[in-house]
């Protein structure tokens, strides 16, 4: 049995907040897509939005990092679950949400998965701010 200790950033944690943003976000997305905008909707406060989900943390950036390492096993996961799949194109692995995701997504009702899904909305209002931060950060030219 799991203990909270052992669900914090497990794949099961890190794949409902993906389900959450593909839902929210309503558009395809690629891995460092969906890992920074996961990383936005945490720490909100960094980018001029709310007051940041997660305690903020000296060093955060570098969960970046980490991220790009627990990311896709929490993405295959979920696609073996069928909540959410994927698809090749010119730009490379775009993941989206499935219509058994969407529904998972609304079975999310604690606290936490509702203040991030507020975050999620955030996100999407500010989505070219972001996505513009999210050049700045990576330093690339590609356009979401």
């Amino acid at each position: 049995m799991m203990n909270s200790k052992d669900l914090y950033n497990s794949p099961v944690e890190i794949g409902a907040r993906i389900v959450l943003l593909l839902a929210g976000l309503s558009r395809e997305l690629d891995l460092d897509e969906l890992i920074f905008f996961d990383y936005a909707s945490i720490y909100s406060s960094d980018f001029e939005g709310e007051p940041s989900l997660h305690p903020v943390l000296l060093n955060r950036l570098a969960e970046l990092v980490r991220r790009r390492e627990i990311f896709p096993g929490a993405i295959k996961l979920f696609i073996a679950k069928g909540l959410m799949t994927s698809r090749v194109d010119e730009h490379g692995v775009r993941y989206s949400i499935t219509d058994p995701g969407r529904a998972f997504s609304t079975k999310l009702t604690t606290e936490y998965h509702a203040d991030f899904k507020q975050r999620v909305l955030w996100v999407e209002r500010n989505i070219d701010y972001l996505a513009a931060q999210r050049r700045s950060i990576y330093k690339i030219d590609r356009v979401v």
